[in-house]
């Protein structure tokens, strides 16, 4: 039972961070939300920000699952990139289909809200965002081994460059409404790695 309140308040904080701000959501309306009274809510979080560091948390838990499942396949390395722009504009349309827009990335929005903010979810955003980076810088390194991007090819910047690109566009699809611009950005993004376009 215990698990289910803390889990039902993760999952209300997750949404309704997602549909507006970190900043704008208040205890009050989370445990409305959540239909849990404010002592449920300080069971389980010390304060607001524990609550948003257990968003944090779990918006890494789904899109790592989305990482692993494209990163983790036999299929070449930059199939492997493509398959995980495929998997998160899946991401973006299933949210669109949620909440009737495009929220953006959940890891992404908070990073610009959150960051700014010394504290533990500047350095935990910082910890994602360098993970997310390590799929990208190895796929890149595994493809200049098999010659399909110059060998010359810097896998940090362009894992960099990459992730970079990919938060650039998926604003652009949050702004514009239109999550398909994520997977029409395979190309650019092989640009940016120092690959050929498929």
């Amino acid at each position: 039972m215990a698990d289910d309140t803390r889990t039902r308040l993760v999952q209300t904080a997750r949404a309704l961070i997602h549909g507006s701000s970190y900043a704008e959501v208040g205890v009050g309306d989370l445990c409305r939300e959540a239909g849990v009274h404010r002592g449920s809510l300080y069971h389980f979080f010390p304060s607001k920000e524990a609550v948003g560091l257990a968003v944090i948390d779990a918006n890494w838990e789904v899109l790592k699952a989305v990482l692993d499942e494209a990163f983790g396949s036999e299929a070449p390395p930059l199939e492997r990139i493509d398959a995980f722009l495929d998997g998160f504009t899946g991401m973006l349309t299933a949210a669109r289909e949620r909440m009737g827009t495009v929220p953006g990335c959940a890891i992404g929005n908070l990073a610009l809200e959150l960051s700014g903010q010394p504290g533990e979810a500047q350095r935990r955003i910082a910890d994602i965002l360098t993970a997310w980076e390590r799929y990208f810088r190895d796929a890149v390194a595994e493809a200049a081994l098999r010659g399909h991007v110059p060998a010359g090819v810097d896998a940090d910047v362009a894992a960099v460059r990459a992730l970079a690109y990919l938060q650039g566009i998926t604003l652009m699809a949050k702004a514009y409404d239109r999550p398909a611009l994520v997977a029409e950005a395979k190309t650019a993004v092989r640009a940016l790695i120092g690959a050929p376009a498929d």
